[in-house]
Formats: C-alpha cells, sequence, structure tokens
C-alpha cells in the first residue's frame, strides 16, 4: 500500500477518531498526539491493513489503546476548552445551563471505569453498535450490554444524588 493509498483509508475515520481520543483524554493536545501514534502505528502496519476485513473497528480498538496506555501513565493534563456563553445565538441563561449540564455529565462520565467510560463514549458519541464494540475492546457483547448498562445507571444515580435529574 503507498502513501496515497493509506491516506484515502484513514482520511474518512479521522474526525470521528479525534473526537474519540479527545473525549477520552479530555484534552486536545493529547488527542493530536494520539492522532499521530495511530497514524504511525497503522503506516507500520499498512501491509496487513488490506486483509483486515473492518479497519474502522480495528483503528477505533488501537485508539483506544493508545488512550488508555496516556491515562495510565498519566501524561494527560487536563485542559478546559468550554465555549462562551450565547455563542450560537442562544441567550447567556440557557447557554450556562447547557454548559452546567454538560460540564455535569463529563463529571459523571470521568468518574465511571475505563472500560465504561469507553463503552458510553463508542456507543452514545460514536454510535457504534453493540457488536462493533465488542470487537473493538475485545469484549463478548453482552458484556458490552451490561456494561453500558451499568455505566448508564452510574450516570443516572450520579446525577439523582446531586438532585441534577429527577
Amino acid at each position: 500500500m503507498n502513501q496515497k493509498q493509506f491516506l484515502a483509508l484513514l482520511e474518512p475515520l479521522q474526525p470521528k477518531l479525534f473526537g474519540f481520543a479527545y473525549r477520552m483524554l479530555r484534552n486536545e493536545e493529547g488527542a493530536k498526539d494520539a492522532m499521530q501514534e495511530l497514524t504511525y502505528r497503522l503506516w507500520k502496519r499498512r501491509k496487513k491493513l488490506n486483509t483486515n476485513q473492518n479497519i474502522s473497528a480495528y483503528c477505533f480498538q488501537m485508539m483506544h489503546n493508545i488512550c488508555i496506555d496516556d491515562i495510565r501513565y498519566n501524561k494527560v493534563k487536563e485542559l478546559s476548552s468550554r465555549r462562551k456563553p450565547g455563542t450560537d445565538g442562544e441567550s447567556p441563561e440557557v447557554a450556562l445551563d447547557h454548559q452546567e449540564l454538560i460540564a455535569n455529565i463529563r463529571k459523571a462520565v470521568d468518574q465511571l471505569p475505563e472500560k465504561q467510560k469507553a463503552i458510553i463514549e463508542l456507543h452514545d458519541f460514536q454510535e457504534f453498535s453493540h457488536q462493533e464494540i465488542a470487537t473493538i475492546l475485545k469484549m463478548e457483547v453482552n458484556a458490552v450490554r451490561v456494561n453500558l448498562s451499568r455505566a448508564r445507571s452510574k450516570i443516572q444515580a450520579q446525577f439523582k444524588k446531586e438532585e441534577i435529574y429527577e
């Protein structure tokens, strides 16, 4: 596989992969570094990529592993990247409520175990199926369903505890 073919294969996946890394790492620079590391690892394995049937799942699995490595070795420093109220034509009050809700969701998701955090990200934000997530995370489909359910229950319990959600 030459460079042009490689880039054509990777280019459509880059926005979703970057979003996945950004949500896992909560850091734009960390996500950029993860994308660079992923590209490097894929380039080294480019001759084997043609035989891989689900390149998307393969890339997300690699990205998940890269992000977990970064988290484990404490290489990630959290940067706040909150938008300013009222930038989308909404009233400042609505924008602040929206921003507060997003912050509460992030806080609840951040408190989840890494596996559940990854499953929530892949299912609810990247819209992968249970089967695809099972392939990416090397789990049974039933385990994905159970972990997704538990993660959502934990988030809901956290919201009820803080009286955010009734």
